[in-house]
């Protein structure tokens, strides 16, 4: 029997303290619960500092670099009773280096974490949501898609990379009623600025909330 979806659980994939603890907070107001995926050492740091908002979270450990085993992760969480009906996908790997001198290791590897952990949530949540009928899976992305910056070589290709990813996964979703679109953030992310990360997190909730005769395959978040 195809797991019954929560439509006020979120799920953010590459968990941190700047966006995406935002955005869990954000959804957190209006009364969703978050499971956390993250790699790092952090994560149970952050997930008791967003329980004592009085927020609902679960952590889970996962690293995207293995992807069969960070797949399988996904499908546990899927699988299980009350699956999140929103996906945050906010993974990304800054690994610094130009394009003429980053070994093509290095670049598959931030590949896998840039795009493909991204195609896969969508591959594992898709199904679950076609079922319910409803769900949004949201993707961050940023201006280096829109201008490379050479000594960020990799992750420049990734972001223009997840853009199309993205809008090929909205196109494979729209019918079934499920939103997917990327959310572009064209500046840097510093706390007390326009783009803060709490600014940027009401785009997010924008994005899930809009009705369906408004939904984009893409927002961007300017700053203004």
């Amino acid at each position: 029997m195809p797991a019954a979806v929560d439509p006020r659980h979120l799920l953010l994939i590459g968990a941190g303290p700047g966006v995406g603890a935002s955005v869990v907070r954000r959804f957190g107001r209006e009364g969703f619960r978050s499971t956390l995926i993250s790699r790092g050492e952090t994560l149970e740091q952050l997930a008791a500092e967003l329980r004592s908002g009085e927020l609902e979270i679960e952590a889970v450990r996962a690293d995207i670099e293995d992807l069969e085993g960070y797949r399988a992760t996904l499908e546990r969480i899927f699988r299980g009773p009350g699956a999140p009906g929103v996906a945050v996908y906010n993974a990304a790997l800054p690994d610094p280096g130009e394009i003429l001198d980053t070994t093509v290791g290095r670049l598959r590897t931030a590949y896998d974490v840039d795009v493909l952990g991204a195609v896969v949530a969508a591959q594992v949540a898709a199904p679950v949501l076609r079922t319910a009928g409803t769900g949004t899976l949201l993707f961050t992305s940023g201006g280096f898609a829109d201008h490379p910056v050479p000594v960020l070589a990799s992750l420049s290709m990734g972001k223009a990379a997840l853009r199309s990813a993205a809008t090929l996964i909205a196109a494979g979703v729209l019918e079934d009623g499920i939103h997917a679109a990327t959310i572009t953030i064209a500046g840097s992310v510093v706390p007390g600025t326009a783009f803060d990360p709490d600014n940027i997190a009401e785009l997010f909730w924008t994005a899930h909330t809009d009705p369906a005769d408004a939904w984009q395959t893409e927002y961007r978040f300017t700053g203004a």
